[in-house]
């Protein structure tokens, strides 16, 4: 084996081209380590941010019918095992007019209870913050940001908030023609919604929608308190929360035959996410079972045919949408790994064209068949390897820097190569995992091995004579 060593040594001593492959695959390993880091970043910060605007489980009704018996419908989700909080929502498609008339998904909620099964309270923003973001229009929430408490998020919604807000409104515009005793019902808006100046604070708004029970338009106006940021640009700029009651009321939501107000859904919060899917089967069998008792039963829950969802079914396209991306991705990124094995196999098999004579006179001073094939294949999965371990400690130690090295590519240049109004994240995010290292480093290794097996095989298969001879 020493001579093989040494034969090695000396050829990569002597020659440029092998570097050239090695150089090839240290940066296809960089290019698809880095790749995979961020895209897995990017959908676990996706996945996390969508997951704070619903609930872990969702009982939603058919709009056209609601669901009617508020109380019993939670009293019986919330006897379930595992299921740790419920709270009850109405949602509908409406537009607003101030000025200018756009849709939004407006959302009736209990404010307590909507922030005990999702992440309102975390979402909801300060007088303050809002003001900061409205002069900083890529400024973000810190993920390590507290929830707002609870007393706060009820204050948000309250007749006092709603005076305040009228009051400094009045002082702005004292033709608004509305009373400062008896102001509309609160809304909370996105915060892109002001800062694209659709709307303003203290603006009062006219939405107008339909009622699924009469099945005619129905409008009410509602007065722009407060702002949310979840982190997805369309809910900041579409959705908009208000107080259940006050929602239902507007939209006519009696139902006559079951004297109660319709709802469009429960928000489930449960214990732990991972049991979900027996969560989901248990909370479905005991409302359905509730929905089968007579009617004089005081724990039947009129018929209706909700379904029952996780947040993760709910979105399941766009998570799998962003899955997919990754996957596609990474072939592409491995054809320049495969481009790179591409030329470790042009390399050494001009090696083995041009060394014929020297391997046939290796062959005649009694090196073996096998000798010959594990010097070029040695020597194949050398540059192979050492491209691949610096294509890794690259990769790594660029994503360990990726956004000091943004920042910096900012301050000289001025662009912004991750432009927080199109991905709607202030950092890039870039986890790695083991798994994506070894999807890098495995196929790398194949090619590499691939790539030389060919050239190694020719090699041995040469006959010294012949060889000498050509010479």
């Amino acid at each position: 084996m020493k001579y093989q060593n040494y034969l090695i040594q000396r050829y990569l001593s002597k020659r440029w081209a092998p570097w050239a492959a090695t150089l090839a695959v240290t940066l296809g390993v960089f290019s698809l380590l880095t790749v995979l880091a961020v895209m897995e970043g990017f959908k676990i910060e996706m996945r996390d941010r969508i997951r704070g605007t619903l609930s872990h489980l969702v009982v939603e009704a058919d709009p056209f019918r609601g669901l009617v018996g508020e109380d019993l419908l939670l009293e019986a989700i919330q006897g379930v095992e595992g299921v740790a909080a419920a709270a009850p929502n109405v949602t509908t498609l409406a537009l607003y007019k101030v000025g200018v008339m756009d849709h939004c998904v407006l959302r009736g909620v209990d404010p307590i209870a909507e922030s005990q099964v999702s992440d309102l309270a975390r979402f909801l923003l300060s007088d303050s913050e809002i003001n900061m973001m409205l002069r900083d229009r890529y400024m973000l929430l810190p993920p390590e940001r507290e929830p707002m408490a609870l007393e706060q998020v009820e204050q948000l919604f309250s007749l006092k908030r709603r005076r305040e807000v009228m009051r400094w409104r009045l002082e702005e515009d004292p033709g608004s023609g509305f009373s400062v005793e008896s102001p509309p019902q609160a809304i909370i808006v996105g915060i892109e919604a002001l800062r694209s100046f659709r709307l303003q604070m203290g603006d009062v708004v006219q939405i107008s929608s339909y009622s699924p029970v009469t099945l005619e338009p129905c409008s009410g106006n509602f007065l722009v308190v407060g702002a949310f940021q979840s982190g997805v640009y369309e809910q900041d700029l579409r959705w908009a929360f208000t107080d259940i009651r006050a929602l239902q009321n507007t939209l006519e939501l009696w139902d006559e035959d079951a004297e109660d107000m319709r709802l469009s859904g429960i928000s489930v919060k449960l214990d732990d996410y991972a049991s979900a899917d027996q969560i989901k089967v248990d909370v479905r069998r005991e409302i359905e079972r509730r929905m089968l008792l007579d009617e004089s039963d005081p724990e039947s829950i009129p018929m209706r045919s909700p379904s029952y969802e996780t947040w993760e079914d709910k979105r399941a396209h766009l998570i799998q949408a962003v899955e997919i991306e990754k996957r596609i991705i990474s072939v592409l990124m491995l054809l320049i790994v495969a481009f790179a094995a591409g030329m470790i196999f042009l390399i050494l098999m001009l090696l083995v064209i041009e060394k014929q004579r020297d391997l046939g006179v290796l062959r005649a001073l009694g090196a073996t068949r096998g000798g010959v094939v594990s010097l070029v294949l040695r020597q194949g999965m050398f540059l192979c390897t050492l491209g691949a371990v610096l294509g890794l400690l690259g990769g790594w130690i660029f994503l360990e820097n990726i956004n000091a090295f943004h920042d910096w590519v900012y301050d000289m240049t001025g662009l912004r190569l991750f432009p927080p109004d199109v991905y709607y994240l202030e950092r890039i995010p870039a986890i790695l995992r083991w798994e994506d290292v070894l999807l890098v480093c495995l196929p790398t290794l194949i090619f590499g091995f691939l790539g030389s097996i060919l050239p190694a095989i020719r090699a041995g298969r040469q006959d010294p004579i012949k060889a000498l001879h050509h010479e």
